[in-house]
């Protein structure tokens, strides 16, 4: 296992999938780009006939995936983050390095 694909001598081992279906993978590919224009207009004709789906696939794809969160910033209740938040954090975060450090030693 020289080379790590199981064997010693040049080119032994099983042949990776990439290139194993690389004909075929190239002409789905080929299929799919002669379709895209279709299924694009498709989606936006959805989109404009009020399919919430497909608008928010093609705005999540032009404009990113928005990060879901817990709450909306405007039903949170939680109170802010304080100074002593943090400091009780590094006192946590220092503990268990120390115990960290115990461990490995």
């Amino acid at each position: 296992m020289a080379n790590g694909r199981g064997g010693v001598r040049e080119g032994a081992g099983r042949k990776p999938k990439a290139l194993h279906y690389a004909q075929l993978a190239g002409e789905v590919e080929e299929q799919i780009a002669a379709a895209l224009p279709d299924i694009i207009g498709g989606l936006i004709e959805a989109a404009k006939g009020g399919d919430l789906g497909a608008a928010r696939y093609l705005c999540d794809r032009i404009l990113g995936r928005v990060a879901s969160v817990e709450l909306p910033p405007a039903e949170d209740r939680r109170p802010p983050y304080t100074s002593e938040d943090a400091e009780r954090d590094l006192r946590s975060k220092a503990r268990l390095d120390s115990l960290g450090d115990l461990i490995c030693a």
